[in-house]
């Protein structure tokens, strides 16, 4: 199994958006990340796992690593 950077899986726009997510609607940030980050770059992010993936999941790791960027772990 490789290891994967966030940077594999989320352009550096995509993150920007989460941040900014994150930094004004924590309260729906996993449903809204989901809704119009990973879903729509599903076939990207599959060709660079060269795996299907968990759409869910995703958003929960983008989640994770924000949460771990910020200091806000639990």
């Amino acid at each position: 199994m490789r290891s994967l950077r966030i940077g594999d899986l989320f352009t550096e726009r995509e993150i920007r958006r989460a941040l900014r997510i994150w930094q004004g609607d924590r309260a729906h940030f996993h449903a809204r990340v989901l809704s119009e980050i990973v879903e729509p770059n599903m076939a990207r992010i599959n060709a660079a796992t060269g795996q299907e993936n968990v759409p869910g999941y995703l958003a929960y790791v983008l989640e994770y690593t924000i949460m771990l960027m910020d200091g806000c772990t639990r």
